[in-house]
């Protein structure tokens, strides 16, 4: 064989060697491309996305941290769904709505019988198992990939938390005030993982001189789970409100359309974190809380009923009853108070969406104000009785982990109605 056709031969061989490389790439990619809908879904401001067909239905998963209220995220997930579902081949749809990439919610409608106004007939229930097996089972047939398109995983919000707050409790004075401004950033991890930092900023301050000082807030890192029996279960540790810090466990189970019961175990230490020292003491708290909440749909109002050991060492009954409007919800409360002199008591809660409404993630960071910003009315002679801490700074009485999931159900039946 000559020296030239050596050289062909060898040069033929890379050729077919670069074509396989080409053509392996190519199939990868279109294995992992987003479709059609998955893109619109991204472009309209939703992560951790995945469209998939199973078992004659179009099952679509996705979560966002863009839109402000409950309201506006489930109307911006069914409208983009309506946009794309010229894209659909199956008779039926599903949307998981997720969080931190725990699926919690469904809802689900039939592409062959949209309602009367023209637009899909919404359906809702917390029965996301069965779906989430399909993408799981899904991932492993032929190798195909199991991942969420525009994952939230490692981005941070940046985000401002006004408080304001006011006491009756000294004679020369009709209040003192305390209105603070504490930028917080939130990162998420892996699946159900997040952590937090807040530092709060004292604007003005009326209350203790430690308060008065720049300091760290919450400080936490927290896991969500899913377990058996569609019970949803959030683990958190760090420092937390109340001058609290330690662990904290929440469990919560929907029953039916309507109810949902929930629990929550607490061991704490005090804790007053300083730039340039830190006050703690030994745990010496056991906290506990086990309700259940209830809602009547034509008036978007929710019931909820607690026994709980607080701060002080009281065993406590608390009735609240909450009315939930687009951009704010307005509650009042009555608690009995292990207290002689006092043994009821009551007051008011609210909870404002606060702008923008809606704010797309950049890249990896986004800057924005804290969703709410929430106020309770408390009279009480003594600081601990009757009073439990928050884990997270978005955790107010309108809107937490017992109540979030339940409000999207309360939204979803008011706007078919």
């Amino acid at each position: 064989m000559s020296k030239k056709s050596t050289v062909s031969l060898f040069c033929g061989k890379k050729a077919k060697v670069a074509v396989s490389v080409l053509l392996l790439l190519f199939v990868s990619i279109g294995a992992f491309a987003q479709s059609l809908v998955e893109s619109s879904l991204i472009n309209s401001g939703f992560e951790n996305v995945r469209h998939i067909t199973a078992e004659g239905k179009e099952i679509v998963f996705l979560e966002s941290r863009a839109f402000t209220t409950n309201e506006r995220l489930l109307n911006a997930a069914m409208k983009s769904i309506e946009e794309v579902s010229d894209q659909f081949t199956a008779k039926n749809v599903e949307i998981i709505l997720m969080e931190e990439r725990i699926p919690k919610f469904r809802m689900f409608a039939s592409l062959e019988t949209p309602g009367a106004t023209g637009h899909l007939n919404w359906k809702s229930d917390f029965n996301v198992k069965d779906s989430y097996d399909k993408l799981n089972l899904e991932g492993n047939l032929e190798n195909k990939d199991t991942r969420f398109y525009n994952s939230s995983f490692g981005k941070i919000d940046i985000l401002f938390y006004p408080i304001f707050r006011f006491k009756n409790s000294v004679l020369n004075r009709m209040y003192l005030v305390q209105f603070n401004v504490n930028p917080t950033i939130e990162m998420s991890l892996w699946r159900g993982a997040s952590i937090t930092a807040q530092v709060i900023f004292p604007l003005v301050n009326d209350y203790s001189t430690e308060e008065g000082k720049i300091r760290p807030g919450y400080l936490t890192f927290s896991q969500q789970f899913r377990l058996p029996f569609n019970i949803f279960a959030k683990a958190t540790v760090g420092n937390f409100s109340m001058f609290r810090a330690g662990g904290d466990l929440k469990l919560f189970r929907p029953i039916g359309k309507r109810l949902g019961v929930y629990g929550q175990l607490s061991y704490t230490a005090y804790s007053v974190p300083l730039f340039n020292d830190w006050y703690y003491n030994d745990f010496d708290k056991l906290t506990w809380k086990i309700g259940a909440n209830y809602f009547v749909k034509p008036w978007n109002l929710m019931f909820n009923f607690n026994v709980a050991k607080y701060l002080g060492n009281d065993v406590s009954v608390r009735g609240e009853i909450t009315r939930h409007f687009k951009n704010a919800s307005v509650g009042f409360y009555v608690q009995t108070m292990a207290i002689e002199e006092f043994p009821v008591n009551g007051g008011f809660f609210f909870a404002i969406a606060l702008p923008p409404y809606k704010q797309f993630r950049n890249k990896f960071v986004r800057v924005s104000t804290g969703n709410y910003f929430p106020f309770e009315y408390i009279a009480r002679p003594y600081a601990d009785y009757g009073r439990y801490f928050t884990t997270s700074p978005d955790e107010n009485s309108s809107d937490n982990f017992f109540t979030k999931m339940r409000l999207n159900q309360i939204i979803l039946n008011s706007t078919n109605n």
